[in-house]
């Protein structure tokens, strides 16, 4: 239904699109949240995204200058939870890291749409082609977490039952798309009873802690861009929680991603240490990123990302939790058991 929604908005949208199919009028509540002293001379289509209409605005202000923002629509009750999210999210990112996330503007419901829908705007950032330098992203990462300040919102103490509601969520949506495959629903009922707790319930025993940061959640090659002037990177397209940093990296490693290269984590990990247990981080990585698998494999049926969340599950329940039943014997053998690589002292 959501994404019949988003196509009955961009059909809509570019019903009143002038003959290049492309420059519209932005909705009059848009119009009304642009800055006092800023004026729009022109919209168009910008990007493409399966989720949502997104457009970039050209605007000066008195002086002259141009103040360009970018501009998204998303219909339904989708629309409101996820652009009031995103709004709220890049807002507290931007609080922190002003030099790493671009300003958001406003967010609220258009005034005249068929369907129901929403915006969001914030400042238009110029990027150069490429993925970002891995030194620069690495250290404006790690710097954003470190900043990150205590929340307002109610926290569940033990990270290892939070991220079992995070993955939990994802798999259910994946299982939506794809149907149960039983052998990768058999690993997953055990990771949820049997590993999270051991893994990441580490890292909160005997004596350890962690410190719950803010997250982009949702950090990849797509969602970054490089100044094309000083190639400093920026983070957009955000959907943040407060989580443990390592998260952020379980995003990168997934093979979908490009960020899963060495260079990004080496240089991540140059600011930030692993968390203790430390000769358990490249494992912890590998639990992180199914959440990104399962994901990926909700929004592309059939991908080979529910396959890689398998092998992980399969290697990660062999080497912690192991079945003693002979359950492990009826799945197939894999080839895709390699490490991520040691962690920079």
């Amino acid at each position: 239904m959501s994404l019949k929604l988003q196509d009955e908005l961009k059909q809509n949208l570019e019903a009143i699109c002038d003959e290049t199919g492309r420059c519209f009028r932005p909705d009059e509540a848009v119009i009304a949240a642009i800055p006092s002293g800023i004026f729009v001379e022109s919209a168009h289509s910008y990007g493409h995204s399966a989720w949502s209409f997104t457009a970039k605005i050209n605007a000066k202000n008195e002086k002259g200058d141009s103040k360009p923002f970018f501009l998204k629509y998303v219909a339904g009750e989708l629309g409101l939870r996820q652009l009031e999210g995103e709004f709220v999210g890049m807002s507290e990112l931007h609080k922190l890291m002003p030099n790493f996330v671009p300003k958001p503007v406003a967010w609220g419901k258009l005034r005249d749409s068929n369907p129901e829908a929403y915006f969001f705007l914030i400042e238009f950032k110029t990027f150069g082609p490429g993925l970002p330098n891995a030194a620069k992203l690495g250290a404006r990462v790690a710097e954003m977490h470190k900043k990150s300040s205590p929340q307002t919102i109610e926290w569940d103490p033990i990270w290892a039952s939070f991220f079992s509601k995070l993955v939990s969520e994802a798999y259910r949506q994946h299982v939506e798309t794809n149907t149960v495959w039983k052998e990768l629903d058999i690993a997953f009922q055990r990771t949820v009873s049997h590993l999270i707790p051991r893994l990441l319930g580490a890292l909160q025993s005997e004596g350890r802690s962690i410190k719950p940061c803010l997250i982009h959640g949702d950090l990849w090659e797509g969602n970054i861009g490089s100044d094309i002037d000083t190639g400093d990177p920026w983070i957009f397209d955000s959907a943040v929680y407060y989580a443990h940093h390592e998260m952020e990296l379980g995003i990168w490693a997934a093979e979908c991603h490009k960020l899963r290269a060495k260079p990004y984590r080496v240089e991540y990990l140059r600011n930030i240490e692993p968390s203790e247990p430390k000769e358990e981080f490249d494992d912890r990585i590998r639990l992180y990123r199914c959440k990104t698998n399962f994901m990926s494999s909700a929004v592309y049926p059939g991908s080979p990302s529910r396959q890689e969340a398998f092998d992980d599950l399969v290697y990660l329940i062999d080497s912690y939790v192991p079945w003693n039943d002979g359950t492990k014997d009826h799945f197939k053998e894999t080839d895709q058991l390699k490490l991520l690589g040691d962690y920079v002292e």
